[in-house]
């Protein structure tokens, strides 16, 4: 294999719960290059322990706390690891495809941006940004742990993976429509303070209540504001699990000090309190790396069926390219992201 033609592509599971894979499918193949090979693959602990390695080995600046979020990304479902072949240029027409680096340095015109990412790790494709790194990724995405086959069983060639082929595959993976995960960053924090405010209510104090009830009833139903929780929080003192009431204000972002997610789930599920896989993902990884905090409505849509993608500017994006001042609002800047997101 050229190491310096090819790449490989993973179409990662978000991009099939947001309703877009095949969408993500079509821009790729659509881009003249030549599909080699095609598999779902849903990395187990022992091939995210082979992407951890090549972090820990070569991404130490990275910060270790992080790579964890990794297994939020690859956890909710099935991955499609595509090998394509195309010019020496391959790698670099791809990295400015995807939107390489943080998501809040991508381009408006990238496949990340136009198509919903939450942030760096949900970011609806991973590339090989280098040959080096493309021969890395055929290794760990399409050799090891293949399906727990032993070595001998390991398909000789990537010409015999190519069946049925990305876009069959992309269409088995893909959210029915009507089915697709719509909600971003600021939908999966407000879903779940109100949850919150929900349960702890009865734990209010009486002369606290009647206030609270109408500042909530001024709401009229919109996003709970900051003032809302943290005033709720502070009537809580003392009466309610401090976890549950750092969760009720936390802004799940990179502006504060990060919660221990793992334990606030088990914390939540004592109390009857269930946090869906997607919220779990978005909340634990926007922790780490800023939230896209655009709009839902403003996502480009997706084409129907398995046309080729159209590569047209986002419906917010101004003629000439550059993005409307506070098209793309984020927490704060962004790190560097991992190898292998």
């Amino acid at each position: 294999m050229d190491w310096s033609r090819s790449v490989v592509v993973v179409v990662s599971p978000d991009s099939f719960i947001r309703g877009v894979g095949r969408r993500v499918v079509n821009e790729v193949l659509s881009s003249g290059c030549e599909e080699i090979a095609a598999r779902v693959v849903q990395p187990g602990s022992m091939l995210l322990d082979v992407i951890y390695d090549d972090l820990a080995r070569n991404r130490i600046y990275f910060g270790t706390y992080r790579y964890r979020a990794i297994d939020a990304l690859y956890g909710l479902g099935p991955s499609l690891a595509l090998l394509l072949r195309g010019s020496p240029g391959i790698h670099r027409h791809f990295t400015e495809l995807k939107g390489s680096g943080a998501l809040e340095k991508a381009s408006p015109t990238s496949l990340r941006l136009r198509l919903g990412a939450v942030n760096t790790i949900l970011g609806l494709l991973h590339v090989s940004d280098s040959p080096e790194e493309a021969e890395l990724d055929w290794r760990t995405f399409f050799v090891r742990d293949w399906n727990n086959l032993g070595s001998g069983e390991l398909p000789d060639a990537p010409d015999r993976l190519a069946t049925p082929g990305a876009r069959q595959l992309a269409r088995l993976l893909d959210s029915p429509p009507g089915t697709a995960e719509n909600r971003g960053f600021l939908q999966v924090r407000d879903q779940l303070r109100r949850g919150l405010v929900a349960h702890l209510w009865e734990l209010l104090p009486q002369a606290e209540a009647a206030p609270l009830a109408r500042h909530l009833a001024a709401l009229d139903g919109a996003p709970l504001s900051g003032e809302f929780v943290t005033r709720m929080a502070e009537s809580l003192d003392g009466a309610a699990d401090l976890l549950l009431r750092r969760a009720l204000t936390a802004s799940f972002t990179p502006d504060e000090p990060p919660l221990d997610t793992a334990r606030l789930w088990r914390t939540l599920e004592g109390h009857g309190i269930t946090v869906d896989p997607w919220s779990r993902a978005v909340l634990t990884t926007c922790q780490h790396f800023p939230p896209l905090t655009r709009p839902e409505a403003q996502r480009e849509s997706a084409p129907a069926a398995d046309a080729p993608a159209v590569d047209t500017p986002a419906a917010d994006t101004p003629p000439g390219g550059a993005p409307p001042t506070g098209a793309h609002p984020l927490t704060s800047s962004g790190t560097e992201p991992a190898a292998h997101v």
